[in-house]
């Protein structure tokens, strides 16, 4: 049975008088995909947010492998092996995808570095292709190929990609979905998403549905309805 790795209790955050989430409960077990869906506004953001620990919940509490981490900052919560890939702002520019990945693997000594940039690149060739290119002049697709191996780089346990088919043609997304399965049963890593494409659930192994800020329903991907799910949560 796969260990409990992250996990949210009663998790409230609010803007001024507006709650963004309102007591969402929610887990992940080690080596799991996990899809967060709903429509926009729905707090799947602020949820990702605050447990990498950009945002201070007003009540509840964040935990990693059961250790209690709701007071710590985001650099203590990257060295527990979290890492948050936003949807934007979430590359450097004006630096080469090379330098992008060194830059991920920061913590790690020269000889870890050079591993996991080998699996970066056998996880998306394209980036040794492009690997004295300036990360600003990539397509979308490969620019969010980078900030997903910036994660790896990173040595993250726990990968959460914030709205990954934003901006991307949905052939670009089911490419990067696929890898991403790929990566998880080839690394082990956890990854958690919160995205609006029906192609997410084509990968993961439960789903939470958010809206208004709570959660609506967690369910194994088996068991939905996914023309339910698409309608109602995905917009479509």
């Amino acid at each position: 049975m796969p260990s409990l790795l992250l996990e949210t209790e009663n998790l409230t955050v609010t803007y001024g008088s507006y709650a963004a989430l309102k007591k969402v409960s929610f887990s992940v077990y080690e080596g799991e995909i996990v899809a967060i869906v709903g429509p926009n506004g729905a707090g799947k953001t602020t949820l990702l947010e605050t447990i990498a620990g950009l945002l201070r919940p007003k009540e509840g509490v964040i935990k990693i492998q059961s250790r209690d981490v709701t007071k710590l900052g985001p650099l203590q919560r990257r060295r527990l092996g979290l890492m948050l890939i936003p949807q934007e702002q979430n590359i450097f520019f004006s630096m080469s995808v090379k330098d992008n990945l060194q830059f991920g693997a920061f913590y790690e000594n020269k000889r870890t570095t050079s591993e996991l940039l080998k699996r970066v690149f056998q996880s998306f060739p394209k980036l040794r292709d492009r690997i004295t290119q300036l990360a600003g002049t990539m397509s979308g697709g490969e620019q969010r190929m980078l900030a997903i191996g910036i994660g790896l780089a990173a040595n993250s346990r726990v990968l959460m990609i914030d709205e990954l088919s934003l901006g991307l043609a949905p052939k670009v997304v089911g490419s990067i979905l696929t890898q991403l399965r790929n990566i998880r049963d080839e690394t082990g890593t956890t990854i958690v998403l919160s995205e609006q494409s029906i192609k997410a659930l084509d990968v993961a192994d439960r789903v939470y549905g958010l809206e208004a800020g709570e959660v609506m329903f967690a369910e194994y991907t088996q068991h939905l309805d996914r023309d339910l799910i698409k309608s109602i949560y995905l917009g479509a």
